[in-house]
């Protein structure tokens, strides 16, 4: 199923992850209670839904959600740096310092202009989704997979993951929003650590690069997809 949040589309810069994990909840407690309906449950998440599967996870108020079996991270990308790659830092320096000023001031729910956030995301953005998405603090709710987080940080996160929920991490190749510092490999292995010190369960067999793979696998070749496809099956088959 795909399911259409209130954050669907272009809702998304004005929503935030708690409203997404009620609404999924919501979703979930339906699907178990349809007459005759029994299975698993897993969320596949792509970009921001990344965001919304740990959060659903590990986030604030995670024991009042419907439990599900396991999650998948496809195209995880850290908004802050990407960021970096397309906006110089007197550019981000400068929305950032809006972006706070507005929330300080009680404007967070107010849209940024175009030319305050230089057009970098194709949705209307509010203060304070932009900072939970970019603060300079690394401290954004939305930020959960930038490389440069602390082994703390990634504690309350991979490192927290619900006994009964199992996680599959596949991480573009080719993702066209990660820096090229990043190495990609060593970030998901970090990851799958860290769970596994967490005592949380992680599919290391299908989890990982997925070479060649952009961030929506938007003109990837046939091999590249299968590929990705291949992995979910194989996830969602050992559960």
């Amino acid at each position: 199923m795909q399911v259409h949040l209130s954050s669907s589309h272009i809702g998304w810069g004005t929503s935030s992850l708690g409203k997404d994990v009620d609404e999924l909840s919501q979703c979930v407690d339906y699907f178990r209670n349809i007459a005759g309906r029994s299975g698993k449950i897993v969320f596949m998440g792509h970009s921001t839904g990344c965001q919304d599967v740990m959060h659903y996870l590990v986030g604030a108020g995670k024991e009042n959600r419907a439990p599900i079996d396991g999650g998948i991270l496809q195209a995880s990308v850290s908004d802050r740096q990407a960021m970096e790659g397309q906006l110089d830092e007197e550019q981000r320096s400068n929305t950032n310092k809006i972006a706070a000023e507005w929330v300080a001031a009680g404007r967070g729910e107010d849209v940024l202009s175009s030319a305050a956030t230089h057009g970098f995301f194709d949705a209307p953005i509010c203060a304070r989704r932009w900072l939970s998405l970019a603060s300079p603090n690394h401290d954004g709710e939305d930020d959960y997979f930038s490389s440069d987080l602390t082994d703390e940080q990634y504690q309350k996160s991979f490192g927290s993951l619900p006994k009964e929920s199992k996680l599959c991490i596949l991480y573009s190749g080719k993702d066209e929003y990660v820096p090229e510092h990043v190495d990609k490999k060593a970030l998901v292995d970090k990851w799958i650590g860290i769970v596994k010190r967490g005592s949380g369960k992680v599919d290391e067999k299908n989890s990982g690069v997925v070479e060649e793979a952009t961030h929506d696998l938007k003109n990837n070749p046939e091999e590249v997809i299968n590929g990705l496809f291949s992995r979910v099956v194989g996830f969602v088959s050992g559960l």
